[in-house]
């Protein structure tokens, strides 16, 4: 296993502290497990979408009949 140091602002470090107090870890073990988590998802491949996807295309629903006088904003 390899050491490292790391920067942490204090308000991070506070913040993982209770984290890891909860989960009943230690900081260096939430730092592992979470750097273990992003690389997984970073090595997850991404979902392939369908390029031939477009918009359906609308409907003509007729001329507007209503009057202007009782349109209404909201």
């Amino acid at each position: 296993m390899k050491r490292a140091e790391v920067q942490i602002p204090d308000s991070l470090y506070q913040q993982m502290e209770k984290l890891a107090q909860q989960l009943h870890s230690s900081v260096p073990e939430l730092l592992c497990r979470s750097a273990e988590q992003w690389i997984h998802r970073q090595t997850e491949p991404s979902p392939k979408t369908n390029g031939k996807w477009a918009l359906p295309k609308g409907h003509s629903l007729g001329a507007f009949v209503s009057p202007e006088e009782d349109w209404r904003m909201f």
